[in-house]
Parts: C-alpha cells; structure tokens; sequence
C-alpha cells in the first residue's frame, strides 16, 4: 500500500516538474545531460519532471539549482525569514506548551 499524500502537494510536485522541463528543454539540455552534470540518475530527472514525491530532497535542489528556478519555486521563502526573525526576537515566542496526551481505548 502506498503511503498517503495530500493531493494539493502531488499537485504542486507536478507543477514544479513541469516548470523544471520547460526550463531544461529552454536550455537545451537532454535529461541526460542535466544528470550527468549533476551526478544523479537520468531516472531522478525523469521523476523530478513528473512529479513524483519519492526524490531525494538533494537531487531535487540541485535540479532547481541548476536550472535557476530556486527563487521561482521557494518565493515565499523572503516573507518567512523575515517573520520568523521577528519571532526569535519575542521573549514570549519560545516558550513551551506541554500538550494533553489522547487516551487510549482499553478493552
């Protein structure tokens, strides 16, 4: 059985993918080639451009990398830098909060 995956993400994963081989192809670079240059498989390649979620997350940036589409795909990264230093800098933002644990069902 597979394991579970949000559809939103399956989605966004295939989005990335084509962006990926829109730009490899602008480039004129075979899948093959792309690979090589990377040291990863031309099956990783082929994965990242469809979407699958089963890539290592090293492969999967240094394709984007590569390609120049980091800033593309992570944008929003400025926007949550920016406040998570905002909440390093609350005194109140690094406290703890001990959470219930649920109760198991005993027969």
């Amino acid at each position: 059985m597979k394991r579970f995956f949000p559809l939103e993400c399956a989605e966004s994963l295939y989005r990335i993918g084509l962006m990926v081989k829109s730009k490899r192809l602008q480039s004129k670079l075979r899948q093959k080639d792309l690979a090589l240059s990377l040291s990863i498989s031309e099956q990783t390649v082929r994965k990242i451009e469809g979407g699958d979620p089963i890539v290592e997350l090293r492969s999967f940036m240094l394709v984007l990398w590569h390609l120049g589409l980091t800033q593309a795909v992570f944008q929003n990264l400025t926007d949550v830098e920016s406040s998570s230093q905002l909440q390093a800098n609350d005194p109140h933002g690094s406290q703890r909060v001990r959470l219930i644990k649920p109760k198991s069902d005993e027969f």
